[in-house]
């Protein structure tokens, strides 16, 4: 009888703790904003929102239940009293089942356990289940008491849109290559000249062996016209596909030969500034050759254009196959193997933003223990829109709860897909197996976690979203039911895919061992890219019938010099001579003094007349030889120092073996 009375009253205190626990709803908001948050650098952390006081007194007092009840199971095993003593133990039982279940309907209210959609919630029934079905049915929910299934009011950040667009004054500019230097200002192409001719100049000068005819010899100095006109011969490239880079300025194969080429610069001259192109400081090693350039072009971005509301952030891949220690595999890519970046973009495509990968170490430097690595990279990119009641889309790769809790902190949204196994997470709504259709959800604080089964488990989080199931109509005209979270994260991550698709039609960058010099095309086909975008808003008003090749188009033509001119093709082959590969050696050509028994023609520059070429300074030989065209046709080694003048592209030839040539071609 002491043993009852003393169950009795344990089971009494037990009733009345549980009946005084109060619903986590009354907790103060732990996301109210009181304007403290200065930056994310000055950020700090903020509780869970309710107290845990209560629940760790819930979930002991529980325990303290269980282990009366095995106390209870073990003295039943070693009972040898009468028949009276063992029914008075078996309503001591059903007490504690009873009890037990009241315990567990009062919990259930505070947790996402079989919440769906217009569904109701199946509790366990007392009469029909045994005790240890309905023992397991509570076990893995009690584990997440934090988590709720009713709606919160989702916070309002008053997002100024009428602060969106462009910053600058454009109602005086409306060509092609005024909006390119909104984006690649002037004062960048100066830059770029004087890194490339202070590379150039180092190079020249440096104690490495030269070949005879290498363009490392001698460097002529670029200007910025001529950078203009380089960069526009490289955005060509970009429509033209070809083997080798020399064969669109050669007249040696029919095939690839394209005159526009030696008419706007000497295929030397391209090479010569393609090898010296620089943009960084000469001690500069590492990622330091391209950051500070990247940078640059970026905060240019970011001051030029004003981002909606909604932004982007998502990993974009540049192909390289060369050696770098920070070079990535990413399956799901075209390209597979690169460089990677990290890109904030607005929803409908216009970069804002780009962080380079440059090895863990660089990514993991002062990272605390409570914050992950890309939890700091989100921040980093998100650090100028922050506090302004952006919307920012991500993947799995970047979402978390603790992510979007320092979002929110920061009066930024935040939606996109979870990560089954990040930690924070509600188990039982992310593990929680479904058939196709059926969605559940859970809410911590102002964060929802929602799981949908389409042909596979979607799991998604959302700070700006309720999840509830609404109809979506494809581009075909079909509706469908669609979690709402779903559908706006679909309208408005698109923004880095559709400049990637963009740029990857045009992409100038070739193949090189020098990486930083691809990451700078790249970057200048980003730069193009939302030259194109700012001209197409604001100038062709979004017309369709104007798409992003006609903009390159026109602004290589203008680029190169060639806009406006009535250049036809034969006039391009006819005065490619101005632009010949030896006109800016040293050392110019002679004619050499014709025989008196050969008559001078009036106009020798177009006539097929013997020139010698003189060697270069500080040389022991007077004349240059090569090996001579015929000669070499015909397997005879013999070298010559002299060449037709009329030909365009000035054979070498031997004395005997004009004839032969001319007659030939």
């Amino acid at each position: 009888m002491a043993f009852r009375d003393s169950y009795e009253k344990e089971q009494k205190r037990l009733q009345d703790l549980f009946d005084a626990v109060s619903s986590p709803e009354s907790c103060e908001d732990p996301f109210a904003d009181d304007g403290g948050f200065g930056s994310d650098v000055d950020y700090e952390p903020s509780g869970e929102g309710c107290s845990s006081s209560e629940d760790e007194a819930q979930a002991s007092q529980i325990r303290q239940v269980r282990r009366n009840r095995a106390r209870v199971s073990s003295g039943d095993s070693n009972s040898t009293s009468s028949s009276d003593t063992d029914d008075s133990e078996e309503r001591n039982q059903r007490d504690i089942v009873t009890s037990d279940i009241r315990v567990s309907h009062e919990h259930t209210q505070l947790l996402p356990s079989d919440v769906h959609v217009n569904e109701s919630t199946n509790l366990p029934n007392p009469d029909t289940a045994t005790y240890s079905q309905r023992s397991s049915d509570i076990t893995e929910p009690l584990t997440e008491e934090s988590w709720s299934s009713t709606i919160a009011d989702i916070p309002d950040f008053n997002f100024d849109s009428s602060q969106c667009g462009i910053t600058v004054n454009i109602d005086g500019i409306s060509q092609v290559l005024d909006f390119f230097h909104l984006v690649f200002p002037s004062s960048y192409i100066e830059y770029l000249v004087n890194c490339t001719n202070n590379y150039g100049k180092t190079l020249c000068n440096s104690n490495r062996p030269h070949t005879r005819h290498s363009r490392k010899i001698t460097y002529r100095e670029v200007t910025p016209e001529e950078m203009l006109k380089f960069l526009g011969l490289t955005l060509l490239k970009g429509l033209i596909k070809c083997p080798k880079q020399r064969h669109v300025f050669s007249l040696s194969d029919p095939l690839y030969y394209h005159p526009i080429f030696s008419f706007v610069m000497s295929g030397r001259r391209y090479e010569q500034i393609l090898r010296c192109i620089y943009v960084s400081e000469l001690d500069a090693k590492g990622e330091n050759k391209i950051v500070k350039f990247i940078d640059m072009m970026t905060l240019n971005f970011r001051q030029v254009y004003n981002a909606d509301k909604e932004l982007s952030l998502d990993e974009s891949l540049l192909l390289f196959r060369g050696r770098l220690h920070f070079r990535q595999y990413i399956k799901s890519k075209k390209a597979r193997y690169g460089i990677k970046f990290y890109e904030l973009t607005t929803h409908d495509g216009y970069v804002l933003n780009i962080k380079m990968y440059s090895g863990k170490e660089a990514i993991e430097e002062n990272t605390s223990e409570t914050e992950s690595k890309t939890e700091k990279l989100v921040l980093r990119l998100m650090r100028p829109y922050l506090l302004r009641g952006h919307h920012i889309f991500m993947d799995n790769f970047y979402n978390s709860v603790n992510l979007s809790r320092k979002l929110l902190d920061l009066k930024t949204h935040s939606t996109g897909t979870l990560r089954t196994n990040r930690k924070g997470n509600p188990a039982y709504i992310v593990k929680k197996k479904l058939k196709k259709g059926e969605h559940v959800w859970a809410r911590k604080d102002k964060i929802y976690v929602s799981n949908w089964k389409d042909k596979r488990p979607v799991v998604m989080i959302t700070t700006a979203q309720h999840p509830l199931i609404v109809e979506v109509r494809n581009r075909f005209g079909k509706t469908r039911p669609k979690p709402a979270e779903v559908e706006l994260y679909n309208r408005n991550m698109s923004g880095i895919d559709r400049s990637d698709q963009m740029i990857s039609y045009y992409s100038c960058p070739r193949k090189t061992i020098r990486w930083y010099k691809k990451v700078f095309f790249h970057i200048l086909d980003i730069a193009v890219w939302n030259a194109y975008f700012l001209f197409k808003k604001y100038r062709k008003n979004n017309a369709p019938t104007y798409n992003y090749i006609n903009y390159r188009e026109e602004l290589i033509k203008v680029m190169i010099g060639i806009s406006g001119r009535n250049i036809k093709p034969k006039d391009m082959i006819s005065q490619r001579s101005i632009h010949d590969n030896r006109r800016f050696r040293p050392s110019t050509s002679t004619l050499s003094t014709p025989s008196a028994n050969i008559p001078v023609a009036e106009n020798v520059t177009t006539g097929h007349w013997p020139e010698q070429m003189l060697s270069r300074p500080g040389t022991s030989k007077k004349f240059a030889f090569l090996k001579c065209k015929v000669c070499s046709k015909n397997n005879i080694r013999k070298e010559t120092s002299y060449r037709c003048k009329g030909c365009p592209d000035k054979p070498p030839l031997c004395p005997s073996c004009f004839e032969a040539y001319h007659g030939h071609n």
